[in-house]
């Protein structure tokens, strides 16, 4: 009896950095921990708790299972035991349909157990495949994330990731030893939130995790809310040439928009809000950064969202502002055809609700494949709107080379002749006459528009 009151106690003690950590987000005692008396001996000492603290809490009433890797024993490294630990966890989660919530801070595999290691992250990982798309899965970088476990972010609805964390397939000892690169650089929180695109959201405390978890799944969970926010509420501060942030802040409903992937792909923006208490899924193109082109991580940016949106049945809303596809010779030659191809196989694939509004350019691939008739279920644009093959300049240069050549200013004829092309045959009205919008609307009703539209495919089947 003394001697397992010593094994429990030392597993408390052991675990108290972490547990601490897990109800510094969760709802106030609504932490239960599950397996808390696992332990194995290692080469290395013994493994409290299998290096791991997991059970089920609430967040924001919403209740999920979690676990996360302790670095206080061994590391955080996993072993067989934990790995069985998670498994079991992530499997109870499925059952239950309950979100499983990871946290991670681990240095890796423990070596010393041998090969069973590798059938353990073999199970980890297989679970967590399993449970993608079937619960939602939140993956938390808090520390470090050396190893296999860095691949599930792969498979994860949402990582979020402390501006501290770093992430990486091997340890950086093994790094350093393949390279003169400064590894001091490699895998954190920036880099792959801005380069890699494998961090939905960086936060640098337990406050700001909290706040965008639960947000999350809220979202992902309630599809439809009762509204917070005046369904009738006119957009006053929207017209012709608003910046695409300032747009979808305006339209949706106050305090629920979560943006994903900021910092990577900046040419479009895309994250998830409610829209008259309706979860939506958002693509808004940003023309600030070339002009809002698609781009092959844009494409795959975008079509993270969809994916997300479609395993979840949220309705897709894209505020069109496109020039095209990027026009370059490294994007070309690189994956350009694949990912804008994989991107418009997946507009056509989904099955939710999709809604579409040109609130500035929509040229050439740009309507094709974010506003095409032929794909979306509500189109409609701001009556500032223009479509077209080509921009107006391009038409304007094409059509009336030898006009504009001869002229003694040929800006300003460029200009001429690229306005009243543009007024003849791209404006807004023009397009909607002939059938490919539903509706030419004025920016400041740009709100009640849209949550009528998502109300109506809202049970699209």
């Amino acid at each position: 009896m003394a001697q397992s009151n010593s094994i429990v106690t030392q597993t408390k003690l052991k675990a108290k950095e972490t547990v601490s950590f897990i109800n510094g987000f969760v709802d106030d005692g609504s932490f239960v921990e599950t397996d808390t008396l696992l332990s194995s001996e290692t080469p290395l000492g013994e493994a409290v708790g299998e290096g791991v603290v997991s059970g089920f809490a609430c967040i924001n009433g919403i209740q999920a299972a979690v676990f996360a890797t302790n670095p206080a024993v061994l590391k955080g490294s996993i072993g067989v035991g934990a790995a069985n630990k998670i498994t079991r966890l992530v499997e109870n989660a499925v059952k239950t349909g309950a979100p499983v919530i990871s946290i991670l801070d681990t240095s890796g595999a423990r070596f010393g157990e041998g090969v069973e290691v590798l059938e353990g992250y073999g199970k980890i990982l297989n679970a967590l495949a399993c449970a993608y798309g079937s619960v939602p899965t939140v993956c938390v970088i808090k520390g470090a994330n050396y190893g296999m476990l860095s691949y599930m972010t792969a498979f994860s609805d949402l990582v979020v990731a402390f501006d501290k964390a770093t992430m990486a397939t091997s340890s950086p000892l093994i790094i350093a030893s393949k390279t003169k690169d400064d590894v001091s650089s490699i895998g954190t929180a920036a880099v792959h939130a801005s380069s890699s695109g494998m961090v939905s959201t960086v936060v640098k405390n337990s406050s700001e995790l909290k706040k965008t978890v639960s947000l999350f799944l809220e979202l992902v969970g309630e599809k439809v809310a009762e509204p917070t926010d005046d369904l009738n509420r006119v957009c006053k501060t929207l017209k012709a040439g608003a910046k695409a942030a300032n747009i979808v802040k305006e339209v949706t409903d106050k305090g629920t928009l979560l943006e994903l992937r900021a910092s990577y792909a900046p040419e479009v923006i895309t994250g998830l809000a409610r829209l008259g208490g309706i979860s939506v899924g958002i693509v808004a193109n940003n023309s600030a950064v070339d002009e809002g082109k698609l781009t092959p991580k844009a494409s795959i940016k975008i079509g993270e969202l969809l994916n997300l949106c479609e395993v979840y049945g949220i309705p897709v809303v894209n505020i069109v502002d496109c020039g095209g596809v990027v026009t370059n010779p490294a994007a070309e030659n690189c994956c350009l055809i694949r990912e804008v191809g994989s991107l418009i196989y997946n507009y056509s694939q989904i099955h939710v609700g999709k809604i579409s509004l040109v609130v500035g350019s929509a040229i050439g691939a740009g309507y094709t494949i974010l506003c095409s008739r032929s794909v979306y279920d509500y189109t409609a644009a701001w009556s500032s709107a223009e479509v077209g093959a080509l921009s107006s300049e391009a038409a304007a240069r094409l059509l009336y080379a030898e006009d504009i050549n001869g002229a003694k200013d040929k800006e300003k004829a460029e200009r001429k002749f690229a306005d009243a092309y543009a007024k003849e045959n791209m404006a807004a009205d023009k397009v909607g006459s002939i059938g490919l919008f539903d509706n030419i609307i004025k920016p400041e009703f740009t709100r009640g528009f849209l949550i009528s539209a998502v109300q109506t495919f809202l049970s699209k089947r």
